[in-house]
């Protein structure tokens, strides 16, 4: 996939969180890297996992590049939810709260957003950070 239509998808989900949520869209938006699997989890949990993406913070957001961002509204999901962690802690959402609190109450809002634009198109998707990636990425999504 070109970086102009990774560009275009990111920005188009920015857009659509944008619409859904009180996070205001910046003018510019994060890379996004499309990495192995291996990779992300190394990021993500320091060991294998079943995580298909993750955002360090910064302005780099890590995809895993088996996912087809630009046809499945599933995989682009897993990159809004990302895009969520981006806007996060570029308005400093939940920075108030103790940092054992804070981690949840972000992945909680970002799977909120998540299942909301999954929803809107028209897939009926219940998970959460102990969802297995099978079954989020097999026939039910």
């Amino acid at each position: 996939m070109d970086m102009v239509t990774t560009k275009v998808i990111v920005a188009s989900l920015l857009a659509w969180i944008g619409a859904h949520t009180n996070y205001t869209v910046p003018a510019g938006a994060p890379m996004v890297a499309l990495v192995p699997h291996a990779f992300i989890a190394e990021l993500a949990c320091a060991e294998e996992c079943p995580a298909l993406g993750v955002y360090p913070d910064g302005n780099v957001v890590y995809i895993d590049q088996d996912l087809q961002i630009d046809t499945n509204v599933c995989a682009q999901s897993v990159l809004l939810h990302e895009l969520v962690h981006y806007l996060q802690d570029r308005d400093g959402r939940f920075l108030n709260v103790p940092p054992a609190i804070r981690s949840r109450l972000r992945e909680h809002e970002a799977y909120a957003v998540q299942q909301a634009y999954l929803a809107s198109n028209g897939r009926k998707v219940a998970f959460g950070p102990s969802f297995y990636i099978g079954a989020f990425m097999g026939p039910s999504c």
